[in-house]
């Protein structure tokens, strides 16, 4: 899937004056919006009314990302795989971002490979952007489906250098679920909503504090318990990326 396959002639000149003159090109994204704690890429463009998305990737700040653990910066002057999957991760997290806001937080998604075609080097020196082209597909065994083809662009010469594609398979989180089904009147899966609400509670005790000021684990129990919802306080507490 390329540029050609959902753009006319007139439609793909637009976009590239459009990217070109998009503000937002050298802003850094947030932690929050690419699902990272080194963010790596720029505010993300979207041409209307497409599922086509075009970002700036930071290379200096993407060399301080050494996958071998030796230096302070990756030694070799061009990417290793990892920094291709570290951009592709980020830009298709803010794309979601951008594309459905903080649905993309109830949400849990397997993905898939399906084609990586890196036949040029990048070096970390040129000005390189990152294209998402995202598809929905039929659902598979419950799960909606999605596939997402990567370009990845040297904005020196306008030329593609490499691609990449992978599928995601997409499903509500746990939580959501379950607290979807207390909704409907469904008071059978309670219990089982507070053990899901005290896993969280050990798990992020156990991590690095990302998240301040999270809603208390007490304060949901009881509510709940009371035969209140406090669907936007549990949105918040299972949300690692809430201010």
């Amino acid at each position: 899937m390329q540029l050609k396959d959902i753009l006319s002639p007139e439609e793909t000149a637009r976009y590239q004056e459009e990217w070109k003159d998009f503000r937002g090109r050298y802003k850094l994204n947030s932690a929050r919006n690419v699902h990272s704690g080194m963010p790596v890429i720029s505010e993300v463009y979207q041409f209307p009314g497409k599922q086509l998305f075009r970002a700036h990737v930071f290379g200096r700040r993407l060399r301080k990302f050494d996958p071998y653990f030796m230096a302070s910066k990756h030694p070799m002057p061009f990417w290793n795989a990892q920094h291709y999957f570290m951009v592709g991760e980020q830009m298709y997290s803010a794309s979601l971002h951008l594309a459905i806001g903080e649905a993309y937080n109830r949400r849990v998604a397997k993905e898939v490979p399906i084609e990586f075609n890196w036949k040029k080097p990048i070096f970390f020196n040129d000005n390189i952007s990152v294209e998402l082209i995202r598809i929905e597909e039929e659902k598979v065994h419950g799960s909606d489906k999605e596939t997402g083809y990567l370009t990845f662009y040297s904005d020196k010469s306008s030329r593609p250098l490499s691609r990449m594609s992978a599928s995601s398979y997409w499903q509500d989180r746990t939580y959501f679920q379950l607290m979807n089904k207390l909704k409907n009147g469904d008071n059978s899966v309670l219990e089982r909503l507070i053990r899901v609400i005290e896993a969280q509670d050990i798990n992020q005790k156990r991590r690095i504090p990302i998240r301040q000021n999270l809603p208390d684990k007490n304060s949901l129990i009881a509510q709940l318990k009371q035969g209140i919802i406090p669907e936007a306080q549990l949105h918040d507490f299972f949300s690692f990326w809430g201010v």
